[in-house]
């Protein structure tokens, strides 16, 4: 091989590494760098993260990094005594997740429900939820414990039904408000408690209606626990 064929061969050689790394990297910069959001159902802290992995093997090779984006609302509720003093927040449930090439498949961000709420904003940028419990110094503590059960219960799907009736023309009269509270609390269990029954999930089907009892004793939830509970029942499901 003359020296003009083999520095032919290296050029050649050398150029297709360059772009071979060149798109080798692109790819990993529009689908390896993940970002998102996560919401914690221990103290109410919301953080953003972003971390960077191979793409399709999900082996990360970049620690995951994040920063606090918590709100007012967040100490609103400590101060108030409706979440612990320093808590610290083991437990993260997300709220979003996408890379670059927004290629990731739909992720279970149930939590944005609830933070959807939690970042509301008037037309003053101030938070709509601590205004509501500076109005409704009667009404807040019937209503913040039920929303917090709910999230540790990763029952978010019926978060909105909640904090929608907060926000509506809801009862100023404490009784009346948590008669008409405890009832939608119930149904949200009862709903989400028929949902993990009828898909075999049976332990957190009984959890969920417990609660939904708790919240309001109705014939159907009680019938549906007592089938929960039956031994074996979920061979005879099946």
């Amino acid at each position: 091989m003359t020296l003009s064929k083999i520095f032919t061969w290296l050029f050649t050689s050398l150029l297709i590494t360059a772009v071979g790394l060149i798109i080798g990297s692109l790819v990993l910069t529009l689908s390896g760098n993940v970002e998102g959001r996560e919401f914690s159902p221990d103290n109410f802290s919301i953080r953003s993260f972003t971390y960077n992995k191979v793409p399709y093997l999900d082996w990360i090779i970049a620690k995951k990094t994040t920063n606090d984006e918590s709100g007012d609302i967040q100490q609103d509720l400590v101060d108030l005594g409706f979440l612990p003093v320093n808590a610290n927040a083991t437990t993260w449930h997300l709220v979003s997740e996408r890379n670059l090439s927004g290629s990731l498949p739909p992720p279970e961000s149930d939590a944005r429900f609830l933070t959807h709420y939690l970042e509301l904003m008037d037309s003053s940028y101030s938070s709509v939820f601590v205004n509501w419990n500076r109005d409704h110094p009667d009404l807040a503590p019937l209503f913040w414990p039920h929303v917090i059960e709910m999230a540790r219960q990763e029952s978010y799907l019926k978060i909105p039904e909640i904090m929608e009736f907060a926000l509506t023309d809801c009862p100023k009269n404490p009784t009346e408000f948590s008669d008409e509270l405890n009832t939608l609390v119930a149904q949200a269990y009862l709903d989400l408690g028929k949902i993990d029954y009828h898909l075999g999930r049976f332990e957190r089907a009984k959890v969920r209606l417990q609660l939904s009892l708790d919240a309001e004793s109705t014939v159907e939830a009680q019938k549906l626990l007592d089938d929960a509970s039956i031994p074996g029942v979920k061979e005879m499901a099946q």
